[in-house]
């Protein structure tokens, strides 16, 4: 079975996040990718949970 995703490009549009700030969370590993046989991607399913955990923290900030 293949895996389905969108680039880091998508990604980042998607969260409404600039594309450097999408990069610096994957270098954190705060956003799981996977690789293509020529590219770099999110998994729909990894960046439905990255949403979840950014607005969880950002509702209990003080």
């Amino acid at each position: 079975m293949l895996k389905q995703g969108i680039s880091l490009a998508e990604a980042a549009k998607r969260l409404g996040v600039s594309q450097s700030d999408l990069y610096v969370a994957v270098q954190k590993e705060q956003i799981s990718t996977f690789r293509t046989d020529t590219r770099t991607v999110v998994s729909l399913g990894a960046l439905k949970d990255y949403q979840i955990r950014r607005s969880f923290i950002s509702d209990h900030k003080p």
